[in-house]
């Protein structure tokens, strides 16, 4: 079958969400007829690993905007991007052809591909997760009206034709959690799928028992507000507490607010502030670790509890967003978090300790390993798709 993957993130060897599109683009290779479209800005990293001569189309907004801000992620030039991207394949594709939308995909996020006369797939696209500022101790003025606004943006959706349109168009819808699925009309349900964009290297999982004594608590995320690491703080002083003796927690993490937290748990000298760190150094840290600690609000599939998973460290996190799809209830600790944020604390820090007192944690580390092998290697994601693909084409 013409397949086109249309994959704006497209790194290999570079992980997260960025190498999605490389990692997807390997497994399909070998079994579709395969284009790749993807920035120009990747040729130089994606021609040094393209070993298997996988066909790369390689498009930049050279009729439209042409700067892009380096390092970030802009709104406008992606969405010219997204022009550029239809602007190449309307004289190209063929009604039975399939392209799918697979990286960066957003629900609000502008794009043309519907108007093409092939099948589409879109996703995992998220846009549907909405910031509950009552899940956090302080949040800004800027985030309670961007909270505000998404609530408005979420709700045109049932009502405004191009959302139907778009809808009516596509022949699958992949979402990223249960929250965006709910903001789709119930009319296209029959249409979508629910799973995570992220995969692993099943391979390189290699779990060994260890001693599970309740030490040393890590932490992996981009300090800002919506990852909620100074409730992490409070968790972690909660549980020393319990244990009436010194623990240690590590943050990994660049960000905003790392200097205000710095300053303030300076006097704490359990609590270690590395800032950003090497890939490699993170697995070190993450197999050395008794526990993964992490009380995001926003996610739409984290890297940080893949690599906790594979590197047998238990997790603990709030059950909400991404974390309703990974790690599943048998996988990890998980607490609903409620708007008593005290609450939630007291009852993740408890929570842990029955679970590290009556022995769980090797059992929760073994389910999360059985579920990153059997859901998110990425050759069964790419199996995954490929069964998706012959569905559509045989008008299943």
């Amino acid at each position: 079958m013409n397949l086109y993957l249309i994959v704006y993130a497209c790194e290999p060897n570079q992980g997260g969400e960025h190498e999605v599109g490389w990692k997807i683009a390997n497994e399909l290779n070998k079994k579709c007829n395969l284009t790749v479209i993807t920035r120009r800005a990747n040729q130089k990293l994606i021609e040094q690993h393209n070993d298997k001569n996988i066909q790369f189309v390689y498009i930049e907004n050279d009729s439209f905007l042409i700067y892009k801000p380096r390092g970030k992620f802009s709104y406008m030039y992606y969405l010219f991007w997204q022009l550029s991207v239809y602007m190449y394949l309307r004289r190209l594709v063929k009604q039975e052809d399939i392209v799918h939308y697979l990286t960066f995909g957003n629900i609000h996020l502008p794009h043309f591909l519907y108007l093409l006369k092939s099948h589409l797939i879109l996703g995992p696209m998220g846009g549907g997760s909405v910031v509950d500022v009552n899940l956090m101790r302080t949040s800004s003025f800027k985030q309670k009206l961007k909270s505000y606004i998404y609530h408005i943006i979420n709700w045109t959706v049932k009502i405004n034709p191009i959302y139907y349109l778009l809808f009516f168009r596509s022949s699958k819808i992949i979402l990223r959690t249960r929250e965006t699925l709910g903001i789709i009309p119930k009319l296209f349900h029959y249409k979508c799928s629910v799973f995570l964009e992220t995969g692993v290297d099943a391979f390189r999982i290699k779990q060994v028992s260890k001693k599970r004594v309740l030490n040393k608590a890590i932490t992996t995320a981009r300090v800002i507000d919506t990852k909620n690491v100074d409730q992490v703080i409070e968790v972690f002083q909660r549980l020393e507490e319990i244990v009436d003796r010194p623990l240690e927690l590590t943050i990994v993490g660049g960000g905003p607010l790392k200097s205000f937290l710095q300053e303030k748990y300076a006097s704490h000298k359990s609590i270690t502030f590395l800032g950003k760190v090497p890939h490699d150094e993170i697995d070190v840290l993450l197999k050395e670790a008794d526990l993964f600690l992490f009380c995001s609000i926003k996610e739409g599939g984290s890297h940080s509890l893949f690599e906790a998973a594979m590197s047998n460290c238990p997790i603990a996190c709030y059950d909400i967003s991404g974390m309703q799809a990974f790690p599943k209830e048998n996988a990890s600790i998980k607490v609903k978090p409620t708007n008593n944020i005290d609450d939630n604390i007291e009852r993740l820090a408890l929570k842990i300790m029955r679970y590290f007192d009556g022995e769980k944690i090797e059992e929760v580390c073994k389910n999360g390993v059985v579920d990153l092998q059997k859901n998110y290697d990425w050759p069964q994601i790419g199996s995954r798709y490929i069964k998706m693909y012959e569905n559509i084409k045989q008008g299943l």
